[in-house]
């Protein structure tokens, strides 16, 4: 059995780490609201192109906006949007399974967070590019991912991208989602224009200048930014999310082993004294 000094020493160990667990537990979750009211306050931007595009769908066919052109030589790139910090559960774990099964091995791949860089070397995938983004982060560190990926589209590096990512649910559920981003197809935007749930109006009260066509390829830019955007901010609150779910499992478990340690602690003392009152009682009688 453990000296009591030693009982004690796990049990004060313990207690520090619950401590921390718990701190990050509250800042993981004030992180997660805060990551959801961002998300939520992206839909309205979401809803303000959505009524745009009703107004242009009869030129969304004739389009020729350079992200709407499928390259016939260029390769897939698949952006991988994970974390640059781990205690976060099993959220990277199962986002690497579901890239493993349904992201093809010769694609290129770009990372929006770190943290699964060491398994794509192990695994042989080609990494060419790793970008890290901070909870709070703005236009300005976004830009150079979307230059990356808009430029690397545009020259025909690429035929396709396609974005992979924890789709947030809930508090306690995240969802790997896999979705293509480039190219944005006339399907996709009549299906955006039909979900637009702003009142219709007519269309003889919008003055659309230049024409239709050129209006719609200089909003396609801010479309296809918005997209990644609302991508990153899902992994963001998925993120924090899974994190607080693990602190909060974390603390509890660490109670758990006080409370444990703490009666084996008692058990021990109890064993002592008991010991130390055969040793005085031994000790009376052989002067007796």
């Amino acid at each position: 059995m453990a000296s009591l000094r030693d009982i004690k020493r796990r049990i004060k160990s313990v207690r520090n780490t619950s401590q921390i667990t718990k701190a990050m537990q509250m800042v993981a979750s004030a992180k997660m609201r805060r990551a959801q009211e961002l998300a939520l306050a992206g839909r309205a931007y979401v809803s303000a192109l959505a009524n745009v595009f009703r107004h242009l769908q009869e030129s969304i066919a004739d389009c020729d906006s350079p992200l709407m052109q499928r390259s016939p030589n260029g390769k897939q790139l698949v952006v991988v949007i994970t974390t640059d910090r781990g205690l976060c559960g099993g959220l990277n774990a199962n986002l690497m399974k579901e890239v493993l099964v349904r992201c093809p091995q010769e694609a290129d791949y770009v990372t929006i967070g770190a943290k699964l860089n060491p398994q794509f070397a192990r695994t042989g995938r080609n990494l060419v590019a790793s970008f890290s983004l901070a909870d709070g982060f703005g236009e300005a560190e976004l830009k150079p991912i979307l230059d990356f990926i808009r430029k690397s589209y545009e020259d025909g590096t690429y035929n396709s991208v396609s974005v992979i990512y924890q789709k947030f649910i809930n508090v306690m559920v995240q969802r790997p989602h896999l979705t293509e981003l480039l190219p944005i197809t006339p399907d996709e935007l009549l299906a955006v224009a039909q979900q637009d749930k702003m009142p219709d109006t007519d269309n003889a009260g919008f003055l659309l200048e230049p024409t239709p066509s050129a209006l719609l390829a200089s909003i396609l830019p801010l479309y296809f930014a918005n997209l990644l955007t609302q991508m990153v901010l899902e992994g963001k609150a998925s993120e924090q999310s899974a994190r607080m779910v693990a602190m909060k499992s974390a603390t509890e478990n660490a109670k758990t082993l006080i409370g444990e340690l703490t009666l084996e602690y008692n058990k021990a003392r109890q064993t002592q004294i008991t010991n130390e009152l055969l040793e005085i009682t031994t000790a009376m009688k052989a002067m007796e």
